[in-house]
């Protein structure tokens, strides 16, 4: 964002707020509205922004920048870049963070805290209502990925616990005797 123009960041930031899954529809009123609520946060490299099993009670955007999602086992689970949100379902749904989020690099972020924003959303029906149907049809999309995902390991299990039947023609079993090298 170096050269750019206060006009031309806003104007940028309302783009990347818009595709975002949970602000879908708002439209330019609605992203000034959440970003006057918004507040600017800068991260180390090696900083830790978020804990497995702490509240999810803020959400950010990063606008610059890595961040590392890191799993119980130390695993990378995935890495985050700008435009990219981190704690949206979270915070909507109240369930605890899911992963550790570490700064991969030195990174800036818009950090969108939860009891500011029911308190916004709660005076602006139409934007709680298009937020709402946001997190349901990505909750609901979540569902079926999830029930493909247990129908597929289902049948693969189904698949391995079949006993294999004794078909002769089949098998690939080989007689000693037929066994020779060809000398040259």
């Amino acid at each position: 964002y170096g050269a750019c123009s206060v006009n031309e960041k806003q104007y940028m930031l309302v783009k990347v707020i818009q595709k975002i899954e949970v602000f879908r529809g708002f439209d330019a009123g609605d992203v000034q509205r959440l970003l006057r609520v918004c507040k600017f946060r800068n991260f180390k490299v090696g900083e830790q922004i978020y804990v497995f099993g702490e509240p999810s009670d803020e959400m950010l955007i990063l606008l610059k920048g890595q961040l590392r999602v890191m799993g119980e086992s130390g695993d990378e689970l995935a890495r985050i870049r700008p435009g990219m949100p981190v704690g949206e379902m979270g915070l909507f749904t109240g369930q605890p963070r899911s992963a550790d989020v570490i700064a991969h690099d030195n990174s800036t972020a818009i950090v969108l805290n939860g009891k500011v924003l029911k308190v916004l959303l709660s005076g602006a029906i139409d934007m709680h209502l298009k937020v709402l149907y946001n997190v349901i049809s990505t909750l609901s999309q979540r569902v079926a990925e999830a029930n493909g995902l247990t129908e597929t390991q289902a049948r693969l299990i189904r698949d391995l616990k079949k006993k294999p039947e004794d078909d002769d023609e089949d098998e690939d079993e080989y007689d000693e005797d037929e066994i020779y090298v060809e000398q040259a």
